[in-house]
């Protein structure tokens, strides 16, 4: 019986070429798409799952946003180990930030070689009970308790001496060596964790401001993480900043894609990107089912006397639907190895796009996923045709007479509806964010990022100097090199240091200031706009920061927005005059004022900014940025490296074009765009399916009075407008049903940036236009087929 089954299958999809393949390239695509997306969707909510007591870990954060500005996960380890004081806290862990702090070399050597230490950070010994490290020598524990020791990846051991056997092999530094004392393997890709090597860090308990470590706690089973976060943070912050600042606990699973701020240590996801994909790949999947029955449905005319044969010779109803499903099963399958196919060749696109590295294991409870998935679109997607066809009466079929049902004829314009209703809404998205995002790309920033070259972390000491040093020098002799400009921030991440301003009037500004540290000439460095005063001037020595009898002093550059909230509406008439830090004892005489400048990404940047001439406030790294001739840009970085491997013993620099920095914040954005516009593409391609399967039946249904009038003088264009009539009025509806829908999603995102573009008029007009041409043109090419057949050949029958 199956073998008959399966002949006759294979039959039919001989005789019905054109829509085998159409249901098998629908159903691919969305099975396709449910895969990759499913995919990426089980490694972005694994992570860090397999960490110890995963789910009872939270890490520590600063709340900041009364202020003005962002949560920060970094806090200082000292304070955050006291915890454990509290009952509800089992173990606290510290990961440090050396790059903050000048506790630790990241530029070694070995065998007169230079290496830097790649995502070098402090560890405290507790390590492994907080991550899951596979040790693969010597003893992690030991390494993170015992100074000038260190302990690096697998990774790191090979590229710096070529084995994993390297304990007790040093590495030399400026302020002595390191001893390795422990090699890990890799971490992996799944985790929110993103060090390279580990170093011995000790933690001053006296030094409470210096808020350089990630702050892990493990808490009890019973233990409520709202309340104990309040309870320390009236603990740690009281005085002038109680209320102000307030300690918060992020679950150590909900990292990945919670955790937005630019001091993480590596990019996370987001859950609004895997909420979209996973509805999408729902939404493709149930389109391709659809189709499924829509086509089947609309070629049912074919099989029609074939079901009347079959019954007149006795076969049941039930045998009729087990045929009928098991052609849609079959279809289903070789839908799922097509899908298959199509997943691997793109796999390793997809992995570029969403910057992962996913692996199909298709013998593992995912491929069994698949299975399930498959098999339940093939019995639902069947079911109804099967029914449908099976219930064509032998009488009335073998008579001429056809009696086809219409009783779902709602369910399937319903669905139509609702696929161009979807097509509209991701048009519009899609067209809105490459807006955005073309905005955000156009900003005025208020500094150049043409021609500038940012060498980024570089110790203090080397560049931050009032006159200029050794490595400035050298930096400002190398051809093409036009001016060497020092700052304590990385223009593109975020504010390092803040101040709370009492402005010139004696009023105080009731929050805090973004400050960034600075070297002569930073509006010509920086390209800034000066609108008033002058810039940082080594004639002005008095510009540079000095500290007398415990008062800084020290010239400031403010934007015109800091102006503004000092209560200058002349700007002008603010240079001259001084403002005030009472706290830290800093007095600021302005100098200048400069049009806003943008610090940071485009959700989160700063424009309120203070820069400051030669203060620098326990930053211990730098950035010179360098404005350079582009043609010579090659041998600029070439000659850049050496001169600082030769003056300041900084070996493989970070070192990037500004403008690529920018861009690089970006990004995310970008992936998001391109996604949704993949899956817009998607969904219109099938959409036209479902279009084409509807309009099938209404044609095969229409015949008689397409031939009809045609005889009595109806021109081809008129009937292909009549059949498409109907269509354009669905697409109508599912104007009314995308435009609110789209208009408040759409509106929810773009709310997420401090800088956005209005929802235009056009983009709704163009999504609207797009579908209905599309539909039309779908319908009206059916339509002028069966405009085209002679009457004699519709009605001989007659």
């Amino acid at each position: 019986m199956f073998v008959s089954y399966f002949i006759t299958a294979l039959r039919s999809f001989k005789q019905q070429k054109q829509h085998f393949i159409l249901n098998v390239l629908g159903l691919s695509i969305g099975l396709a798409s449910a895969i990759l997306v499913a995919l990426f969707a089980q490694n972005e909510l694994s992570y860090d799952s397999q960490q110890p007591h995963a789910e009872r870990v939270y890490r520590v954060g600063q709340d900041f946003s009364k202020l003005g500005l962002f949560v920060i996960p970094i806090f200082n380890y000292s304070q955050g180990a006291k915890a454990v004081e509290y009952s509800q806290v089992e173990e606290v862990f510290g990961l440090t930030m050396v790059s903050m702090t000048r506790e630790a070399m990241v530029d070694v050597q070995y065998r007169d070689q230079g290496f830097k230490l790649s995502d070098l950070y402090g560890a405290t010994p507790n390590i492994e009970n907080f991550i899951n490290m596979n040790t693969l020598a010597g003893d992690l524990k030991n390494a993170m308790s015992t100074p000038g020791s260190l302990a690096l990846s697998e990774s790191e051991a090979l590229r710096i001496f070529g084995s994993v056997n390297v304990i007790g092999n040093t590495l030399q530094h400026e302020q002595g060596q390191y001893t390795v004392r422990a090699v890990f393997a890799d971490l992996p890709s799944n985790t929110h964790f993103a060090f390279k090597n580990l170093v011995y860090v000790k933690h001053d308990p006296s030094n409470l401001m210096m808020n350089s470590s990630y702050v892990y706690m493990r808490l009890a089973p019973q233990a409520d993480p709202i309340a104990l976060a309040d309870t320390l943070s009236k603990q740690y912050f009281n005085g002038q900043m109680a209320g102000q600042i307030a300690i918060e606990f992020h679950p150590l699973l909900d990292l990945h894609l919670i955790a937005k701020s630019p001091f993480e240590m590596k990019a996370g996801g987001a859950k609004q990107v895997v909420m979209i994909c996973a509805g999408l790949s729902v939404l493709l999947i149930l389109i391709a089912g659809f189709n499924f029955i829509n086509m089947t449905v609309a070629q049912s005319t074919r099989r029609a006397k074939e079901v009347g044969v079959r019954k007149a010779l006795g076969a049941s109803k039930g045998q009729l639907v087990t045929q009928f499903l098991a052609e849609s099963m079959l279809v289903a399958l070789l839908s799922m190895i097509t899908a298959c196919v199509l997943v691997e060749l793109l796999l390793p696109s997809f992995n570029q796009l969403v910057d992962r590295e996913l692996v199909v294991i298709y013998f593992s409870a995912f491929g069994l996923g698949i299975m399930s998935v498959v098999i339940a679109v093939g019995i639902l997607a069947g079911l109804y045709p099967a029914l449908f066809i099976s219930s064509f009466s032998a009488k009335r079929v073998l008579s001429g007479d056809l009696q086809r049902g219409s009783t779902a004829t709602w369910v399937r314009k319903s669905l139509l509806t609702l696929q161009a209703s979807l097509a509209i809404g991701l048009i519009i998205a899609s067209i809105t964010l490459l807006n955005q995002l073309s905005h955000l790309q156009s900003l005025p920033l208020g500094y150049q990022t043409q021609q500038r070259l940012v060498v980024s972390e570089l110790p203090v000491q080397s560049v931050f100097t009032q006159q200029p040093s050794a490595l400035i020098n050298r930096l400002t002799a190398i051809d093409g090199v036009e001016q060497a400009t020092i700052i304590d921030t990385r223009l593109t991440v975020s504010i390092n240091n803040t101040l709370q301003p009492t402005w010139p009037n004696g009023e105080s500004s009731g929050g805090i200031t973004p400050v960034i540290g600075s070297g002569f000439d930073v509006v010509k460095g920086l390209g800034l706009t000066l609108i008033a005063g002058r810039d940082f001037s080594r004639e002005f020595s008095s510009d540079w920061a000095t500290r007398a009898n415990g008062v800084t002093t020290v010239g400031t550059i403010i934007t015109e927005t800091v102006a503004k909230q000092a209560g200058y509406s002349n700007v002008a008439d603010i240079v001259g005059q001084t403002i005030k830090d009472t706290g830290r004892n800093v007095d600021m005489r302005v100098v200048g004022v400069v049009k806003d400048v943008k610090i940071g990404n485009a959700q989160n940047a700063n424009s309120n900014i203070m820069f400051l001439c030669g203060f620098n406030y326990l930053a211990p790294v730098s950035e010179v940025i360098l404005t350079v001739n582009l043609h010579k840009l090659p041998a600029i970085k070439q000659e850049v490296i050496a001169a600082l491997a030769e003056v300041s013993n900084i070996y493989e620099p970070k070192i990037n074009l500004l403008a690529e920095n920018y861009k690089a914040v970006l990004k995310a954005d970008e992936r998001v765009s391109f996604i949704v516009l993949i899956f817009t593409g998607l969904a219109v391609f099938l959409t036209c399916l479902g279009t084409f399967g509807l309009a099938s039946f209404a044609t095969i249904r229409r015949q008689k009075e397409v031939a009809v009038r045609k005889v009595l003088g109806a021109s081809r264009i008129s009937i292909m407008n009549l059949l498409a009539k109907e269509f354009l009025i669905l697409v109508l509806v599912s104007v009314a049903i995308a435009y609110p829908l789209t208009y408040w999603l759409v509106g929810d995102w773009l709310a997420n940036f401090n800088e956005r573009v209005d929802q235009a008029l056009w983009v709704y007009l163009i999504a609207a236009l797009s579908v209905a041409v599309i539909t039309w043109l779908t319908v009206a090419s059916l339509a002028f087929k069966a405009a085209s057949t002679r009457p004699s050949l519709t009605l001989r029958y007659e």
